[in-house]
């Protein structure tokens, strides 16, 4: 468990630092971030989202999904990032939120377009 100051205390606002997909670091920050309890995804910049199913073989953003897909026998990548000074990782395997049709998968990563922060669910 990390702590880290609260920006915005109705909202538990954070600054959420730099990232990894797999073992590839960036030092781009994801910048400022909530933690909701009852969100059950990860809503993260656009860019950052692109870059995570860039790795994943056969995943593609489905308009008819409303977001990420890719087919359900992939193997996920981890997703790590700073968090008050500290890495944080979500196992590639929790990033598979739910079956969407056939063969297809709906990703735990989607992007935070519209939003103005992440969401760290």
């Amino acid at each position: 468990m990390t702590y880290t100051p609260v920006t915005q205390e109705a909202y538990w606002e954070f600054s959420a630092g730099g990232y990894s997909v797999g073992s590839t670091a960036t030092s781009t920050a994801i910048g400022t971030a909530i933690a909701d309890t009852g969100t059950t995804l990860l809503y993260l910049p656009t860019a950052v989202v692109s870059k995570y199913y860039k790795s994943v073989s056969g995943a593609t953003n489905s308009a008819a999904a409303g977001g990420w897909i890719f087919p359900c026998s992939a193997t996920l990548p981890n997703f790590s990032v700073t968090i008050g000074g500290a890495s944080h990782t979500v196992p590639g395997s929790y990033m598979n939120f739910s079956p969407y049709s056939g063969s297809q998968c709906f990703g735990g990563i989607q992007a935070n377009t519209g939003i103005g922060f992440s969401i760290f669910g």
